[in-house]
């Protein structure tokens, strides 16, 4: 092999490589498998004379699905969602909360998630600075509850053989962008240490619960962020876990139940302090800062050529981050500032779109906003 291909062949690993950090990144259940995500099979055909971006397109695709393949299979459980003991999984109607400020609090008898808002969590629990949520900006709080506590009212005839809750962290107000009709801009999180136990082992991961205002899944809020504010305690959180041997006393380096429980209950609070700690960071940081940051990033080649393309239908306005989408074929989505700075660009399927237009979360942008927003965008270019 000469130099020179040895040398496309490393740029191309790296890049690929690069790719599916940035798709687990975007994945609500990407840290579950993240650390020790080693390899993934990928075929898929090189044709020589293919437009580039077509192969792009079909690349991103391919490595979506083998991701959202690993992480399912990954745990028993289902990333966003408590598992609910009643039903015997984590799709049923009692898994997710009612809103974005709800927290889980426990079980209830016969195994049915409890949810509560997590100001009223904090005041019950008579949290010090609870008063401190109601500010503008709101505070951020975290609450480190242990496993027995949470499945105290659990009825051992409804408890499944095959999950366990281990402890968990309510956390919030997260600040987020809101619209008009979805109220206060604040967003509470659970964290959640879990096991499933299969026919040869126990694994432990961690688990987020939560939904955006909109009531739509975590997966949606990459939007309205420039990057999610737990992501960085997430991932640590979960190599920490993966270093956890459960077993019982008869497995080889195994913990036994006092141990995991102690150690489980030491990264919980360790990464109670990372999200504390990046919260209080990402509150120094003035929007001034942020936006001159970000200031440089111009649109993709792909970008400019859908934007060239768009017809007035295909530019539409988010209502709740007040970016400007633009959408471009087989999916291909782009955000922009209104000013034309690139925010990010992602595929959707058809379906995806549609619904966002149904629930009135992207709405067309009318003829003038279109022209001026193709104009400014197309001069960034």
């Amino acid at each position: 092999m000469t130099d020179s291909v040895k040398a496309l062949g490393e740029i191309a690993g790296d890049v690929l490589q690069r790719i599916v950090r940035e798709l687990l990144a975007r994945k609500a259940g990407g840290h579950l498998i993240e650390a020790r995500l080693e390899e993934i099979e990928l075929r898929l055909p090189l044709a020589l004379r293919a437009d580039p971006a077509d192969f792009a397109d079909d690349l991103v695709a391919a490595l979506d699905r083998l991701l959202d393949d690993a992480i399912q299979h990954s745990t028993a459980f289902r990333p966003g969602r408590a598992f609910c003991h009643r039903c015997a999984q984590a799709g049923c109607e009692h898994s997710i909360p009612p809103s974005c400020r709800e927290v889980f609090v426990g079980y209830a008898p016969t195994g049915v998630p409890l949810w509560k808002d997590f100001a009223q969590h904090c005041l019950e629990l008579k949290h010090p600075e609870v008063d401190r949520l109601y500010d503008d900006p709101p505070a951020f709080l975290t609450l480190v509850q242990a496993g027995d506590e949470l499945r105290g009212r659990l009825l051992t005839a409804f408890r499944s053989p095959s999950y366990e809750l281990f402890g968990q962290i309510a956390a919030g107000f997260f600040p987020v962008r809101t619209r008009q009709e979805e109220g206060r801009g604040v967003l509470a999180l659970t964290f959640q240490v879990v096991g499933s136990r299969g026919r040869k082992d126990r694994r432990l991961a961690l688990n987020l619960l939560g939904v955006a205002p909109s009531g739509e899944e975590l997966e949606t809020l990459w939007e309205r962020y420039r990057e999610v504010p737990w992501r960085r305690a997430v991932r640590w959180a979960q190599s920490a876990l993966a270093s956890v041997r459960l077993g019982g006393r008869r497995g080889r380096g195994s913990l036994d139940d006092r141990e995991v429980d102690a150690r489980i209950e030491g990264i919980l609070r360790g990464m109670a302090r990372r999200l504390e700690r990046e919260h209080r960071a990402r509150s120094r940081r003035t929007h001034h800062a942020e936006d001159r940051h970000e200031s440089g990033r111009r649109p993709t080649r792909k970008a400019i050529d859908d934007i060239r393309a768009a017809g007035p239908e295909a530019i539409l306005v988010d209502e709740r981050s007040g970016t400007v989408v633009v959408l471009g074929d087989r999916g291909r989505t782009h955000f922009f500032t209104v000013d034309g700075r690139l925010v990010s660009s992602v595929r959707y399927s058809a379906d995806a779109i549609e619904r966002k237009r149904k629930l009135g979360l992207w709405r067309e942008a009318s003829a003038d906003e279109a022209g001026a927003l193709r104009e400014r965008l197309l001069a960034r270019g």
